[in-house]
């Protein structure tokens, strides 16, 4: 089996030293299960399974550590203050609008793109068919966008008019 499952960890973590590392923590733990509990019922689903899992947990202990407070330090040193706050409307904008969605097209697009599950982990987790899913998904992003970009415009306008007064109140 170990050949199916490289095949399926290297699917999933795109990288074979991280493959590899999965199998051998499959085999390791299958070994273990083994002398402790028995063999499984189903050896090649129970080992598909945890190939599975594993590898999803290996993708997601490539992302940065750290907290949120502690990355936006690291992106506060390589802005400067104007930038900086321009950022950080973007990102409080952008939080705004995600919490006007509702609310299972906001914990899709959550679950989705800041907590990086795939499509098939949240069907698992929320219950709902993967086309829901996928549905709910697109009509988050969209709404996102439309909100955004509506938003943005507003503000250019507002700022073009303000520059408008000051420039008529200078001549």
């Amino acid at each position: 089996m170990r050949p199916v499952l490289l095949i399926l960890a290297n699917r999933i973590t795109r990288n074979s030293e991280d493959a590899e590392d999965v199998v051998q923590e499959v085999c390791l733990k299958l070994w273990h299960r083994c002398r402790t509990c028995g063999d499984p019922d189903n050896l090649e689903a129970y080992c598909v399974t945890m190939t599975r899992n594993l590898s999803v947990d290996k993708i997601r202990k490539r992302r940065p550590e750290g907290t949120e407070a502690e990355l936006m330090h690291t992106e506060e040193e390589a802005y400067l203050p104007d930038k900086l706050m321009e950022i950080k409307e973007e990102h409080a904008l952008i939080h705004r609008i995600i919490s006007l969605l509702p609310p299972l097209q906001r914990q899709i697009l959550r679950m989705k793109e800041i907590d990086g599950y795939e499509t098939e982990e949240i069907v698992e987790i929320t219950g709902i068919a993967a086309e829901a899913v996928r549905n709910n998904l697109s009509r988050a992003r969209r709404r996102l966008r439309e909100q955004y970009l509506m938003c943005r415009k507003k503000s250019e306008t507002a700022e073009y008019l303000r520059l408008r007064e000051i420039k008529q109140e200078a001549l």
